[in-house]
């Protein structure tokens, strides 16, 4: 997200000056090609490497992490933009000890799972349906989750918009419209006339990779979702401003939504904001939905 917010402060600069088709080109592919991280990363200890060949024949490459005993719930854990399911090790470990089992998928086009675009949700949302299947047919009867951060995030409530069949989720830092939040960055990057350069470019990303922009709506997917949701977000988020999970929260439906704000939290140092906070918001939750405790 670092980066992407970098190339459209750049676009607003070069396109603010005169039209460059060669710079839309090049910003429109790094939209859908980002930079890919974890690739090749070792198996951590007591996790299991997994692979599965969606029907598109794009291979997904997952870390699995497994409590001891008959898991009481089953969660996917999603990065962020840019990442791989290697950042998410921590994330996995804690489920696991809670007697969770716990798998981080590399999204398409991140780490090692293949893809030629990332799609911001549009295509990835049926991914996750696929590995919910996985788990149901593995453990028949548990519960699947999503917890999803920022790409991730926004991947999760799509998901939960199309599929009713996951039971929770957690979410932090994520965007409420693609659109919205690429027009609010150059914004907030320039001075220049151009605040439509982001639409713009988020346009041409889509033209790119074949996909419906305009659909990549978390806040719209949030109206559908009728299960219990914690979602979180930093007041002193750099990337993805809190407006923006504000708006997400103002589309709740389901009484079983819960909107924190986590004070001097930021995008990328979220739980460090307030770690006592966040830990106590997590556990409450997960003791609820998956331990049945009030």
């Amino acid at each position: 997200m670092r980066r992407w917010v970098k190339i459209t402060g750049a676009a607003a600069l070069l396109l603010g000056l005169g039209s460059c088709s060669l710079t839309t080109k090049l910003i429109s592919e790094a939209i859908v090609h980002p930079t890919r991280k974890g690739v090749g990363a070792p198996l951590p200890e007591g996790m299991t490497a997994r692979t599965f060949v969606l029907p598109d024949q794009v291979e997904i490459h997952t870390w699995e992490a497994r409590p001891e005993g008959a898991p009481k719930a089953a969660v996917l854990v999603l990065h962020g933009i840019s990442d791989s399911k290697a950042s998410q090790v921590e994330t996995l470990r804690y489920l696991a000890r809670r007697g969770i089992v716990a798998m981080a998928p590399d999204l398409r086009a991140h780490g090692d799972s293949g893809g030629p675009f990332a799609t911001y949700g549009f295509v990835e949302k049926n991914d996750l349906s696929l590995l919910r299947r996985v788990m149901e047919n593995e453990f028949p009867g548990i519960k699947v989750g999503l917890w999803g951060t920022s790409y991730g995030g926004a991947v999760a409530l799509q998901s939960m918009g199309v599929d009713d069949q996951f039971d929770f989720a957690i979410i932090e830092s994520t965007f409420a419209d693609l659109r919205d939040i690429a027009r609010q960055q150059v914004m907030n990057h320039t001075s220049l006339p151009v605040s439509n350069l982001g639409p713009y470019m988020i346009n041409e990303a889509g033209k790119l990779a074949s996909f419906d922009p305009g659909e990549v709506s978390p806040e719209k997917s949030m109206e559908r979702i009728k299960v219990p949701v914690l979602h979180m977000h930093g007041e002193d988020d750099e990337i993805i401003p809190i407006s923006q999970g504000r708006r997400i929260a103002s589309h709740a439906k389901d009484a079983d939504y819960r909107f924190v704000p986590i004070a001097k939290g930021t995008h990328f140092g979220l739980k460090a904001g307030d770690p006592k906070k966040y830990d106590r918001e997590v556990k409450a939750f997960l003791d609820r939905v998956v331990d049945g405790n009030p």
